[in-house]
């Protein structure tokens, strides 16, 4: 039975509420069984950027990062959306010249890093971005490494019928026990690559097996991909980067991966969990303390938080002169 959206966070300026956010929370196990929810845990959503450790897993399930040699960091960016700092340029020019491609053949196009000191570097110099600065590079230079391991053509590999796509949605279909026979929706990602309609409950199982992966055929995959995450957290996102800073300040409690439009994905290799959140109106900056809270309730996390966390526990509001007048603070659970 279909729920409603549930509040899960709220603005506050002042002693005010000035705004609402509400969305949908699933925290499912390997199999698939919810163990705690929030709206409704079946909610289809489109993960957005939080599919891309799925989607790269199966380039590793082919064997891509041993064939042509990823290292870790390689590895670890064909999952990301990064900053398009030096050393992730590098990495996917890597995997490039690893695979036989070239830059151009990147269909992701270009856009404006969102780093400030990236961007300004870019203006400073007279150049406009090119297809690596994209955030989706790694993803696919990941997916080009995959079509040269099925002997499939570079062109179309973004195509819903190339054999990539197939591949993936095989693999994704196996990982998060879609059947066979039920329709696998999908829409354009902003990268220009299909992405897949997903329940929350399905997304949370997923990470749940990328970082717990019970035997089986995808196993040795998941080991080796959550492996090069947690070894390389700064090459899924960057610097500021919500996932990459999780996984630095908490290291070896969890992977994490980030959604546009308030999504947001979590696995927990410790307890073999997966947390899948949906933000209803796209916003991600109650993310933070909605995160928090969930390894709080779920005994993986205390208070006093490590040091740096602390401040997005109840992230402030600020005016322009730098003054706090204001918080964002989680209402899933009762504030302790």
């Amino acid at each position: 039975m279909a729920s409603d959206p549930r509040l899960l966070a709220v603005v506050v300026r002042g002693s005010l509420v000035e705004s609402r956010h509400y969305g949908h929370v699933a925290v499912a196990d390997v199999k698939g069984r919810v163990r705690f929810s929030v709206g409704e845990a079946d909610r289809g959503i489109l993960p957005r950027s939080s599919l891309k450790p799925i989607q790269a897993l199966a380039g590793v399930l082919n064997g891509t990062d041993q064939q042509f040699s990823f290292s870790q960091a390689e590895l670890s960016v064909t999952c990301a959306s990064h900053r398009a700092q030096p050393e992730h340029r590098a990495a996917v020019q890597r995997i490039l010249k690893k695979v036989g491609a070239r830059e151009q053949d990147l269909h992701c196009g270009p856009h404006e890093p969102s780093l400030p000191s990236v961007r300004n570097k870019l203006i400073r110099s007279g150049r406009k971005a090119t297809p690596i600065y994209n955030n989706c590079s790694g993803k696919h230079a990941g997916m080009l490494a995959l079509a040269k391991v099925l002997g499939a053509p570079f062109q179309g590999y973004w195509e819903l019928n190339h054999p990539v796509q197939k591949e993936v949605r095989r693999v994704l279909r196996e990982h998060c026990d879609i059947e066979a026979r039920a329709e696998l929706f999908s829409a354009v990602d902003g990268c220009a690559i299909p992405n897949y309609m997903l329940t929350l409950r399905q997304l949370a199982m997923g990470f749940a097996r990328l970082a717990s992966p019970a035997p089986g055929p995808l196993a040795d995959a998941c080991r080796r991909l959550t492996a090069a995450i947690m070894a390389h957290p700064e090459m899924i996102g960057g610097r500021e980067s919500r996932d990459t800073l999780l996984m630095q300040y908490l290291p070896g409690l969890l992977i994490s991966k980030s959604g546009a439009e308030g999504v947001q994905a979590i696995g927990l290799p410790h307890v073999g969990l997966g947390i899948a959140i949906k933000i209803e109106d796209g916003s991600d900056r109650a993310l933070w303390p909605i995160c928090l809270s969930l390894l709080k309730h779920l005994d993986l996390l205390e208070q006093p938080f490590p040091s740096g966390l602390e401040k997005m526990w109840r992230p402030a509001v600020q005016n322009t002169r730098g003054e706090t007048v204001g918080y964002i603070q989680q209402s899933i659970f009762e504030q302790a």
